[in-house]
């Protein structure tokens, strides 16, 4: 399931496409799961974990750890995306929680909310991620504007999975650092080239043999 980057405004129609293409594929009845991250710069966080509520499960999923050490979670609850305590995304019809294993893809671009969201995975159980080390802004930043004008953009909090451990500004290791050769093509979405020869993903392969140990 490739989760791209999204903003506010386009937040409402990329959940319903997302929870649309969830749904289909539950209904395949897999065994596994697989959440690609790859390519996903940030945005707003929440359309993406509404997308992703389900593989998610209830509870806390990660937080904001503020300079003085106070912190501020994000979650599901009763299968609403919450932040700080409050709904931060609301949308009827979410499917009900699974429990099967999930993969997570991740590179050198997976950043800012794309991280948040890997992050919200991090800990669970029968949960590993796979490819390259994120970009390594997994922080909340606030914008103040200067008397001259100009903005001043300045990390407020770090982020850290429900285990309670923090990042920030490193990267963010895989379970299985695992990288496409440079003669390897991956297929993007928009790749009308119709022999699948031409195609192969190594982080993806990897990831589902891991998957398919799990069956």
């Amino acid at each position: 399931m490739l989760l791209p980057e999204t903003d506010s405004r386009n937040g409402r129609a990329y959940v319903s496409a997302g929870l649309t293409l969830l749904r289909n594929l539950i209904a395949g009845r897999p065994t596994g799961w697989v959440v690609d991250l790859r390519g996903n710069r940030g945005g707003d966080m929440h359309p993406m974990l509404t997308v992703v509520a389900p593989l998610l499960g209830e509870g806390e999923r990660g937080r904001f750890i503020g300079p003085d050490g106070d912190a501020s979670s994000w979650g599901v609850r009763r299968g609403h995306v919450y932040n700080g305590g409050k709904t931060a995304f609301r949308w009827r019809r979410i499917p009900a929680a699974r429990t099967e294993p999930v993969a997570v893809l991740t590179d050198r671009h997976t950043a800012s909310s794309g991280e948040a969201v890997l992050i919200s995975f991090l800990g669970a159980r029968n949960t590993r991620t796979f490819g390259e080390p994120t970009a390594g802004y997994a922080t909340a930043n606030q914008t103040f504007r200067l008397s001259d004008g100009a903005r001043l953009a300045i990390t407020t909090a770090f982020m850290a999975d429900r285990t309670g451990r923090t990042y920030g500004n490193e990267p963010i290791a895989p379970h299985e650092h695992t990288m496409n050769a440079p003669h390897e093509h991956v297929k993007s979405p928009d790749d009308t080239r119709k022999n699948p020869d031409d195609t192969h993903d190594r982080v993806l392969d990897t990831a589902i043999a891991w998957l398919a140990e799990r069956r």
